[in-house]
Parts: structure tokens; C-alpha cells; sequence
């Protein structure tokens, strides 16, 4: 987290994240906390009371796949990474729920050599394109070893829980694994709970950062840096080639709550030259 006098920053991973905490470290009176901390382990109360409370995010295509790359290159550095290939049997993570002995069996079954070659090429379309039918598909959603394992619905994706696990507190992510609530009926509730009031998109964060300074009477420091600050990826789209036209419509079925509230446009009806459906 980015904590400063009157706002805090959320972290959600591969969402601009490291630009801005070595752009914040630049102040005497701005503290940078552990990367991706969360506002329940930071005196949350007065955290809250704070002016700007601000998150992340970024294109859900862009975001799985910019995920999914830095994994093949930073391996045990990923959290998706390690809870994907590894087998996660630790008794906190376990929710003693109907899900509970399908979990277990998932974890004790899943072929982790097999999982681990979906990270061993970056610039592979095959392996990207599977490795979205594991996070994606609820087929394989024990696999993941997180939290997200234990969710009654299957309609959410790994993207959208994770922006909920990082902006809502957790007595209201709670809602998310109980099961006698229907699906549209708890994305109600939670959106109704997030507590940030200011968004960052990564794609649009050079002035969204520009804006956030000036408003909050910050100083700007370096300020050409800021505008060096560029995604390649967000920016020329050719990432977008990497996609099977059925993980496509997949991703903005389960993210559909994120295109929906950022107004993220779907690509999938567009004509794009498509990956092969792997």
C-alpha cells in the first residue's frame, strides 16, 4: 500500500503498481507499506477516514495477460504462479465446506509438471491460451489453491475476486462464500461495500496521476518520469493476437462485472485475427 496524509493506494499486482511505489517513495511524508498489503493489516478505521481512497485497475484482457507473462519470467515470485503449481494444503486455506473433499482431491491429483510448462514460454499463444482454460474455467477452479477454490458460484472470475479481496474489508468479502445468496444478489452487496472512492486505469495512469496530484495539492517530483511511464502492452494491443476467440468470450463472461463498472468495451464480436481455439 501507498499511504500518504489525506490517501491510501490499493495494489492490485500487474496493474502499474511498481511505478507508483517508486514514484511515491520520492516524499519524506508518504509511506510505502509490503507490496499488495491490504487496508485490514493498517489500522483500517483510520485508513477509511481518509479523503482519496484509491485502487487500481486495468483492461481484464490486458491484466491476465500481463499476469500470465511476468509468471513465466518471475516463476515463485508470482503468487498465481506458486498457487497454480504447487500442491496448497495448508490448513487456513481450508473451508470446511461442500467443496472441501473436491479440493483436496484436486490438490493431492493435479498435475503440477504438466501446469508448471503452461510458464516455461512467454511468447507461446498455446500455453497462454490453456493456462486461461485452468484460471477460467470452473472445470478447474480447485487447481488454484486460494480462496477463489472455495466460492459457491462459478460465475465469478479470478480477476474480479481479487478486485474485491483488496476493496471491500473482509467481514464483506465474506459474502463471497456464502452460498445462500444468489449470484447477482452478491455482486449487489459487494459493489455496495468497496470503499474506494478514486480509480487509477492503467492505461490511462499518467493522467490519472497528474489529475490525483493536483487535486490533493502534492507536489510533483520528476515529473518527466512520469510521462516516460508507458505500457507497451496497453498501449499497441497486439497481446490481443495471443487470444482464442473462446477464451476470449470466457474472460468477459466471468469478468463481466468489471467491463460492466469500468465500461471496458468487449472485443470478442470484433473482427480480430484470432488465435486458433486451442
Amino acid at each position: 500500500m501507498i499511504i500518504g496524509k489525506n490517501f491510501f493506494i490499493i495494489e492490485i499486482p500487474k496493474t502499474g503498481t511498481s511505478f507508483l511505489r517508486n514514484y511515491f517513495k520520492k516524499y519524506k511524508n508518504i509511506s510505502v507499506t509490503t507490496h499488495h498489503d491490504t487496508v485490514e493489516h493498517n489500522q483500517k478505521f483510520k485508513l477509511l477516514k481518509k479523503k482519496y481512497r484509491i485502487s487500481m485497475i486495468r483492461s481484464p484482457y490486458a491484466w491476465y495477460f500481463s499476469y500470465w507473462r511476468w509468471s513465466c519470467l518471475k516463476k515463485n515470485n508470482s503468487p498465481l504462479y506458486k498457487d497454480l503449481t504447487s500442491q496448497r494444503l495448508k490448513i487456513k486455506r481450508l473451508k470446511f465446506n461442500f467443496n472441501f473433499f473436491n479440493y483436496i482431491a484436486s490438490q493431492v491429483t493435479k498435475n503440477t509438471k504438466d501446469l508448471k510448462k503452461l510458464f516455461s514460454d512467454p511468447k507461446s499463444k498455446k500455453n497462454f491460451n490453456k493456462f486461461l482454460q485452468i484460471v477460467l474455467n470452473k472445470k478447474y477452479k480447485n487447481f488454484l489453491g486460494s480462496d477463489y477454490s472455495f466460492m459457491p458460484h462459478d460465475n465469478l472470475g479470478y480477476m474480479t475476486h481479487y478486485f474485491f479481496y483488496q476493496n471491500v474489508l473482509r467481514e464483506n468479502y465474506n459474502i463471497l462464500f456464502n452460498s445462500n445468496i444468489k449470484f447477482n444478489q452478491m455482486i449487489k452487496q459487494l459493489d455496495r461495500k468497496i470503499f474506494t472512492n478514486i480509480y487509477f486505469k492503467t492505461e490511462n495512469l499518467n493522467k490519472d496521476l497528474k489529475i490525483f496530484l493536483k487535486k490533493s495539492k502534492i507536489k510533483q517530483k520528476n515529473f518527466k518520469n512520469i510521462d516516460k511511464n508507458s505500457s507497451t502492452i496497453d498501449k499497441d494491443k497486439d497481446y490481443l493476437k495471443f487470444f482464442s476467440k473462446k477464451n476470449m468470450v470466457l474472460l468477459e463472461k466471468r469478468e463481466n462485472y468489471l467491463f460492466k463498472k469500468f465500461k471496458y468495451k468487449k472485443l470478442s464480436k470484433k473482427n480480430y485475427k484470432f488465435n486458433l481455439d486451442y
